[in-house]
């Protein structure tokens, strides 16, 4: 099956280089090609695309304006920027790729082989994590510091130091602190895309949990895991997110 990909990039020039550079590998398509954050939103939700070469400046727009608008799923990311700041470390912290311009064939061609090796993987994290992940190893608005949910006919504020852990729960989240449980009527891939990486950890589609409420951790068959938080909960660990916990907690 070819690598069907999709580019977004600003500049003429360097789109049809990367188109160039693309069009030497036989097993891969080029389904979209979009020069910024409106006719990358136009095109990109309905075709099926499996990874996208994303320039980090768009015009007035950025990338993330990008992802904070396109509804999941995502393809895997690869940035292809001329930015170099945090490149390496962003690299280090994301399994996304971070291509740095100018690059040349042989470098475009480890991009590929990366991408061809995370689609035959069946325990990879989802590109909506590889991101979240990039975005912490990026300098970034402030934490989002609190959230306003609907409660019995009011307006409540609830501040984000006291969520203990997020949970999904169809087109709402469970807000979950130490007195109670609130919905917030979001997604939880969007709320996380809000919070700290470092503060919260994505181990489960459906779950985020707060890194200092961790107890314990309990491995399970097929490489799951359980999870014990200090108030005596417990949260499933999928496989694909358990790369994301704390080395000293990750186990064999």
């Amino acid at each position: 099956m070819p690598l069907r990909l999709a580019i977004v990039e600003d500049e003429a020039p360097a789109r049809a280089r990367l188109r160039r550079l693309l069009a030497a590998h036989d097993d891969v398509e080029i389904v979209v090609e979009a020069d910024g954050l409106r006719e990358a939103l136009d095109r990109l939700p309905t075709t099926q695309v499996d990874a996208l070469f994303l320039d980090i400046a768009l015009g007035t727009a950025s990338a993330f304006d990008v992802l904070d608008r396109l509804p999941p799923p995502w393809p895997l990311i690869v940035f292809a920027t001329a930015y170099h700041e945090h490149a390496l470390r962003a690299f280090e912290v994301a399994a996304v790729d971070y291509l740095l311009k100018p690059f040349d064939d042989r470098r475009l061609a480890v991009t590929l082989e990366r991408l061809r090796e995370r689609l035959r993987a069946t325990d990879a994290p989802p590109a909506d994590e590889d991101v979240r992940r990039l975005r912490a190893a990026m300098p970034a608005p402030p934490e989002l510091p609190w959230v306003v949910v609907h409660d019995r006919g009011s307006r409540v504020v609830v501040p984000m130091t006291e969520v203990l852990r997020v949970a999904s729960c169809g087109n709402y989240v469970e807000l979950h602190t130490a007195e109670r449980r609130y919905l917030l009527r979001t997604t939880l891939t969007r709320l996380a895309q809000r919070m700290d990486p470092a503060r919260f950890l994505r181990v489960h589609r459906q779950h985020l949990v707060r890194v200092d409420q961790i107890a314990a951790l309990t491995p399970r068959a097929h490489g799951d895991a359980e999870l014990t938080l200090r108030d005596g909960s417990t949260v499933q660990v999928s496989r694909r997110y358990r790369g994301a916990l704390p080395p000293a907690l990750r186990g064999g």
